[in-house]
């Protein structure tokens, strides 16, 4: 069997996985707890969307399914891409607990799931460097479900008044600077390779740290010291955030440059 089956039947076969145990957890979950059902088919209808569209777009980009920088090609989804999967299939899951523990004694479960989600943006990054397998798709996936995941929990938890309503603005004004400057760098030379930087890994991390410790609000026992290191952590994360922000407009004009480059080089050729 040639590599291009193999990673399409891998691909396939992770993405089922995936979606079976989304649906296995959340239909334990809606059983034990006695959830509407009404609230379980909202969840179905949108996390089949979800893993459909996660499916289309890896077996359309399966080309990207290579190691960098030796372009040595995967047979199958590697342990790192299918951590940073996972994340992203979990979004409607993380959704739907959140919206659900207004009504639900469902704060624990949340709370475990949610974190677990946040963790393997952590642990992805850490094995495909140990491992020397860090890929191409899985700088594209990284990237998507850390959007994915910090824009649902970000409005979430502005309605739950867990964090701030001007921090909500700070990170989305970082995520679309993000999906912007990726969106026109790729109609303008036609491709993209992301950029992944330290500062922006931190940005990352430092925002699911502080959702982390806000999330502990819900808890009575560590409402008050949650909220007080929640209020602090709000402003050194955005202060991350903003530096961010300007270190991406600074690659975003250094990738322009050379594609404008490369382009007037291809005129003169």
């Amino acid at each position: 069997m040639t590599q291009k089956y193999r990673i399409v039947l891998s691909i396939l076969f992770s993405v089922i996985g995936l979606f079976a145990f989304q649906l296995g957890f959340f239909t334990t979950i809606t059983r034990h707890f006695g959830i509407d059902p009404a609230e379980v088919e909202r969840f179905y209808t949108s996390t089949v969307i979800l893993h459909i569209a996660l499916a289309v777009f890896l077996l359309a980009m399966r080309s990207q399914f290579y190691i960098i920088p030796s372009t040595h090609k995967l047979m199958h989804v590697n342990v790192a891409n299918l951590l940073t999967m996972y994340r992203l299939s979990s979004t409607p899951t993380i959704l739907y607990l959140l919206i659900l523990n207004q009504d639900y004694p469902l704060v624990g479960v949340m709370l475990v799931f949610t974190s677990v989600a946040f963790l393997t943006d952590l642990f992805d990054g850490m094995i495909s460097r140990k491992t020397g397998q860090t890929t191409r798709i899985g700088q594209y996936l990284d990237s998507m479900s850390d959007y994915a995941v910090l824009i649902v929990v970000s409005i979430a938890f502005v309605h739950y008044g867990l964090i701030s309503q001007w921090f909500l603005v700070v990170v989305l004004t970082r995520l679309f600077a993000q999906f912007f400057g990726s969106a026109v760098l790729l109609v303008y030379q036609g491709y993209l390779k992301p950029r992944a930087s330290w500062l922006g890994k931190v940005a990352i991390f430092t925002t699911m740290t502080l959702y982390a410790v806000a999330i502990l609000q819900l808890f009575r026992r560590f409402r008050r010291v949650s909220e007080i290191v929640t209020a602090v952590l709000e402003y050194t994360v955005a202060g991350v955030l903003i530096i961010s922000l300007l270190e991406k407009f600074y690659i975003f004009r250094q990738d322009f440059q050379v594609a404008r480059r490369r382009k007037a080089l291809g005129r003169l050729s």
